[in-house]
């Protein structure tokens, strides 16, 4: 009769550590550090460098790890440059083979990881991944229940200044998601180009798993600060209606021997922000070189206070920069007021140069 306890014990033993092991890699070695969230958020995560990629998988599993739900909906090939552009599938199957061989050509254009219904990839532009997420992913995964924020990247590459900011495809779909009215954070950071096959969750010192522990701590700290805010204002979100968050990581901070630590630092989008000047090379071809621009960098909106991401990256390697955007892209009252009197004037000038609009029988 003795044995009957001591069976139970090791079945129930077993069965622990087979659902462990099931949902490695939420909690492996690498992931010592990761904050536990108070509050668990359902996050949706998408990039433009494809479901393939390194750092989006790192950080899947590092958002998990911190206690939150996360549907990942991502470009099943590399898609980087495409900013806001919502290119939708024209066939059933997808138009080309996925990154790195991740998935046949002739797969649906739309899936998910055998094991991990979370993984999942979409043949669209990175805004129509999210997109395509929020309406037809979503409802079904969170049964029901709301976004309450959307995390893109981190991108391998860093996206800083207005000019990127219009150009890549990792900020591209994190504010149409602003645009729909939830809050959403762009990450981006100075890490090689990589497979997710490389990885190794117990690596703590994978610069993917460094950078997916940052990004994880950051969203669990400002969910967490939200909850304080829930008490006095029932709507408030992890950002505020119409605003989003755009956060690059200098380049050593993915390397240990680098930095111990990242340095978080607020920022603001301009100052000493690059943009593209075409020169002729010396093949006879032309190529690009980034300049600093002054109307690219014209404090206009914000805290001119703060200082500019690409100034802080370029000072400090250890650097992690959080600037918050706004989807409102109307020129400040103050700006608008310079210029009132001659547009309202220009406007009235050409509503009467054209005369009164002619009624529909006279035509």
């Amino acid at each position: 009769m003795r044995f009957f306890p001591v069976l139970s014990v090791l079945v129930s033993l077993a069965f622990a550590a087979a659902s462990a092991k099931d949902d490695y890699p939420v909690n492996a070695k690498g992931y010592s550090g990761v904050i536990k969230a108070k509050r668990s958020l359902n996050i949706l995560l998408s990039n433009d460098d494809s479901w393939a990629s390194a750092n989006i998988r790192a950080t899947y599993y590092a958002l998990k790890t911190a206690g939150h739900n996360v549907l990942m909906v991502a470009p099943a090939q590399q898609q980087s440059g495409t900013g806001g552009t919502v290119n939708l599938p024209k066939q059933a199957t997808l138009s080309g083979p996925g990154r790195g061989g991740s998935l046949p050509q002739s797969a649906p254009y739309r899936g998910a990881n055998a094991s991990d219904p979370g993984l999942t990839y979409f043949d669209g532009t990175p805004a129509a991944c999210t997109l395509f997420g929020l309406d037809q992913v979503v409802p079904d995964f969170f049964k029901g229940k709301a976004v309450d924020l959307a995390v893109t990247g981190p991108n391998e590459g860093t996206n800083l200044g207005p000019f990127l900011y219009t150009l890549s495809g990792t900020l591209g779909s994190s504010y149409v998601v602003v645009e729909r009215g939830i809050p959403a954070i762009a990450f981006s950071a100075s890490t090689a180009i990589r497979d997710y096959k490389t990885l190794n969750y117990d690596n703590a010192s994978d610069e993917s798993i460094i950078i997916a522990k940052y990004t994880a701590n950051l969203v669990s700290t400002l969910g967490d600060s939200q909850s304080h805010e829930k008490r006095s204002n029932p709507e408030a979100g992890v950002l505020p209606l119409g605003l989003g968050g755009t956060v690059n990581y200098a380049s050593g901070v993915g390397q240990v021997a680098n930095c111990s630590k990242a340095n978080w630092i607020h920022t603001r989008m301009t100052g000493g922000a690059y943009i593209d000047r075409i020169n002729i090379g010396s093949n006879g071809l032309p190529q690009y070189e980034n300049i600093v621009a002054p109307g690219l960098n014209r404090c206009l909106s914000g805290d001119c206070s703060l200082p500019g991401e690409q100034d802080s990256v370029n000072k400090d390697k250890c650097a992690a920069t959080l600037s918050i955007y706004s989807v409102d892209y109307d020129a400040p009252t103050a700006a608008q007021h310079l210029l009132k009197h001659r547009v309202d004037g220009a406007v009235k000038t050409l509503n009467s140069k054209s005369g009164k609009p002619k009624s529909k029988r006279s035509l």
